[in-house]
């Protein structure tokens, strides 16, 4: 269907097309009170189109793979293509762009996703559902556990030489649980595990125990007095943090300056414990790819190191808006070297600070870096953890946050395509009471 689309595109007098057909399968079950309470399944084909013409762009998508239908859905995305105003900076990606493509196995697919049935899917979720609750004991409300296992698969071909595919699958698991606290509070947890490869999941009982538990860790929460201290976030919850730094790396925020590491390409922006890097190779990674949505050859990429950033996120577009060399549009696999004490090794090198399992609501502005985040978690005394905290807020700057990174863990987080362990900051404004 793609090959088919770009003849017919050429045809209609399209000078430069991609086409990126793709199918996926998508299969859940969710328990609640002992059964189960939704059962979904989706399939989905599609075919998209990317057409240059004359400066004009768009991209255009069918669900309707029949051969009169996809005639029909070509007259009409040329006629609307023709229809846009001229843009300078929408061209094809540079072929060379498309060379030193590693051919190799990301190990992302595995053939049993086919054949998981629907009695192992509902084992799997019986079995979460009923372990948190065992675990919460007779303080538990009512919990939610859920299986799902999905499979999908892209091709893609461009008119100017590009030709790649891939396939990949995934197997979840989750479950939050409800419990009873002083008066009318009820706090909530949650847990998850995931993995390309079904054998790598963790147990259903594992991941319900541990629902439970972070449900227990909020039991008695209360403010604080508002003061300077440490701050561990914990590896789970790093994403939400490391996401805002992140997010004004893009060609996108860069041009259209609301990024607040402009200019800062060469320069020290946090400690010397920020290393980061985007590595499309990580075998069986959530986020691993040979080529990106404009099939530009992965590689890896330093973003920080050592606290110096080192790239932008360009693709082809905002390249030449730029007129910056375009490295990859998107992230991949985010990694940040782990260090050698676990989490709780770093709690017990904190004689008064916050461990934060958890971000709230709040505001990060990616033109300044000022930030204003709404946290959860626990008070650390001593070296030893107390009671929870929670209704406290952490402000600041990210370019003063980062500087102030003092300590990375051992425990990178292994259920998303960053991979980070628990991090220390020192000195961070929290506010409370």
């Amino acid at each position: 269907m793609a090959t088919t689309a770009i003849s017919g595109a050429t045809k209609r007098g399209v000078k430069g097309v991609r086409a990126v057909g793709y199918r996926s399968r998508n299969v859940s079950v969710t328990f609640r009170k002992g059964r189960p309470d939704k059962v979904q399944e989706s399939t989905r084909r599609s075919l998209t189109l990317h057409l240059y013409i004359d400066g004009r762009y768009s991209a255009c998508e069918t669900n309707d793979l029949r051969p009169d239908a996809l005639e029909r859905f070509l007259d009409s995305s040329v006629a609307m293509t023709q229809a846009m105003t001229p843009d300078k900076y929408r061209v094809m990606p540079d072929p060379a762009l498309y060379e030193g493509r590693k051919e190799i196995d990301l190990k992302l697919f595995d053939q049993s996703v086919a054949s998981v049935t629907p009695d192992e899917r509902n084992d799997q979720a019986k079995t979460i559902e009923g372990a948190a609750l065992e675990a919460a004991g007779e303080i538990a409300i009512s919990a939610e556990a859920s299986y799902e296992d999905e499979e999908g698969e892209v091709y893609q071909v461009h008119s100017n030489g590009f030709e790649g595919s891939k396939k990949g699958s995934q197997f979840w698991q989750f479950a939050e649980i409800s419990i009873k606290d002083e008066g009318d509070k009820r706090p909530s947890g949650w847990s998850m595990g995931g993995a390309r490869m079904r054998a790598a999941l963790p147990t259903p009982e594992q991941v319900g125990v541990e629902t439970a538990e972070r449900a227990k860790q909020r039991l008695g929460s209360k403010k604080i007095e508002s003061q300077k201290m440490p701050m561990i976030v914990e590896n789970r919850t790093v994403s939400r943090l490391l996401g805002k730094l992140l997010a004004v790396t893009s060609g996108r925020a860069l041009q259209q300056k609301r990024c607040f590491l402009e200019g800062k390409i060469g320069e020290r922006v946090g400690s010397k414990l920020l290393t980061i890097t985007d590595d499309p190779f990580v075998e069986s990674g959530f986020g691993s790819k040979l080529f990106d949505g404009e099939g530009i050859s992965a590689k890896v990429m330093p973003v920080f190191d050592k606290g110096v950033f080192k790239s932008f996120y360009i693709d082809t577009y905002y390249g030449k808006k730029l007129d910056m060399p375009p490295t990859t549009g998107s992230r991949s696999n985010v990694i940040i070297p782990p260090g050698k004490k676990s989490l709780d090794q770093l709690v017990a090198g904190i004689d008064k600070g916050i461990l934060v399992r958890g971000f709230i609501g709040g505001n990060s502005n990616s033109t300044t870096g000022d930030f204003s985040l709404g946290v959860y978690g626990t008070l650390i005394e001593k070296g030893v953890l107390g009671g929870a905290v929670a209704e406290m807020n952490i402000s600041g700057n990210h370019l003063e946050l980062w500087k102030q990174l003092v300590a990375v863990g051992s425990d990178p987080w292994p259920y998303s395509s960053m991979m980070v362990p628990s991090l220390v900051f020192d000195d961070v404004q929290f506010s409370g009471t």
